[in-house]
C-alpha cells in the first residue's frame, strides 16, 4: 500500500475548496505516490495554453502527449482569452485532484480535472464547458496511446480496451451510454493509436468525463484480429447516467449529472454540479457540493475519494 504523501493540502476530516486560482505559467508534476514509482501515476505538464499528461502504470507508458480538445460553435472554435490557471488541488493516500480553468471566447468557461486514485487503479479526465446562454456544442477530443499500447474499440459498446507489454486497462467515456444502439450524439474511433471523441449537444453547459483504469499483468496473449476475443480476460463492467433529484425534480443534465461505473466487484459513483451547488440527491445520497467521486463500500454506502466545495466568491453561472 502507498504511504500518504508529505505535502497535504487538506486535512483528512476537510474538504477541497475551488476558488479563483492564478495564472500558471509552466508548471510540471506528478499525480500519484512519489515514493512508489511503480504505481498508477499521471505526469502532468501545463503552460499557459496547452496540457501534456502521460499515464503510467508499472513504469509503462499508456497515454502520452497533449490533451487535444476544442468547442465548435456555429462553425467557429472559440479561441481562449485567457491561460490556464489552477483553481483547485488536492492530495491525500488515495487521491491526487487538480482542476484548471481558463476562457474562451465568448464568455464561455473551460474547466479540465485530472484526478488519481492509485489504491483503486484508475485516473479520471473531464471537462466542463459553461456558458451564459444555450449553444449547439460540437466537442472534439483527441488523445494519443503510446507507441507499445495496442488499442481495441468494441463493436457494439464506447469502450477502449487497451494493452501492453505488463498493463491492460479500459478507457470509458461516461458520458456516452454504454450501448452504441440509438445514441447519435457522437462517436469514439482510434486512427494511428490515436483515440478520437466527437459529442453533440445543446446545453447551456455539459461535462465530459472519461474514466481509465489500469490493471498490471504478467503476461497478455495476443488478441485476435478482429478485436471479438480482446476483453476476454477483462472482469465484468459496466456504467449509467444516474437520475439527479432537487425537491423532488429530476434535475436537467446541464444543471448536473451522476454516473455509476463497476469493474468487477469495484463500484465508484461520480456527481459533478454545472450550476451554483444545491441540495440534490444522487443515489440516494444528498449533496450540496460541486462535485463528488466516491467509492462504494461493501454496505452501499458512499466514501468520498474527492469532494469539492467551492469558495464564498465562486459562481458557476
Amino acid at each position: 500500500m502507498d504511504q500518504p504523501t508529505p505535502e497535504r493540502w487538506n486535512q483528512p476530516e476537510q474538504k477541497p475548496t475551488r476558488n479563483h486560482g492564478k495564472a500558471t505559467a509552466c508548471a510540471r508534476l506528478r499525480l500519484g505516490s512519489k515514493r512508489n514509482r511503480e504505481s498508477l501515476h499521471v505526469d502532468l505538464a501545463v503552460t499557459d495554453h496547452e496540457m501534456a499528461c502521460t499515464v503510467a502504470l508499472a513504469g509503462e507508458s499508456v497515454i502520452v502527449g497533449n490533451w487535444n480538445s476544442a468547442v465548435e460553435l456555429d462553425g467557429e472554435i472559440p479561441g481562449p482569452t485567457s491561460p490556464w490557471k489552477e483553481i483547485c488541488q488536492f492530495a491525500d493516500r488515495e487521491a491526487h485532484h487538480r482542476e484548471y480553468e481558463r476562457k474562451l471566447a465568448p464568455g464561455i468557461r473551460q474547466q479540465r480535472q485530472i484526478t488519481v486514485c492509485p489504491v483503486d487503479g484508475f485516473a479520471l479526465f473531464a471537462e466542463t464547458f459553461l456558458s451564459p446562454k444555450q449553444r449547439n456544442w460540437v466537442y472534439s477530443l483527441r488523445f494519443s496511446a503510446s507507441e507499445t499500447i495496442q488499442l481495441h474499440a468494441a463493436r457494439e459498446t464506447h469502450e477502449i480496451s487497451l494493452s501492453g507489454s505488463g498493463v491492460k486497462g479500459l478507457i470509458l467515456p461516461l458520458a456516452f451510454p454504454e450501448w452504441k444502439q440509438g445514441f447519435h450524439q457522437g462517436s469514439i474511433t482510434i486512427i494511428d493509436n490515436e483515440i478520437r471523441v466527437a459529442y453533440r449537444v445543446t446545453a447551456r453547459r455539459f461535462y465530459f468525463p472519461v474514466f481509465v483504469a489500469l490493471w498490471r499483468v504478467d503476461h497478455i496473449s495476443a488478441p485476435a484480429e478482429n478485436g471479438e476475443n480482446a476483453l476476454d480476460s477483462f472482469p465484468d463492467f459496466t456504467w449509467r447516467h444516474l437520475t439527479v433529484s432537487e425537491c423532488l425534480r429530476k434535475v436537467s443534465s446541464d444543471e448536473a449529472v451522476g454516473y455509476r461505473i463497476q469493474i468487477g466487484d469495484r463500484q465508484w459513483v461520480l456527481y459533478r454540479s454545472l450550476t451554483p451547488p444545491a441540495n440534490r440527491a444522487v443515489l440516494g445520497k444528498n449533496l450540496i457540493s460541486e462535485s463528488l467521486l466516491g467509492r462504494f463500500k461493501l454496505d452501499g454506502t458512499i466514501s468520498p475519494l474527492v469532494e469539492v466545495e467551492l469558495d464564498d466568491e465562486d459562481e458557476t453561472e
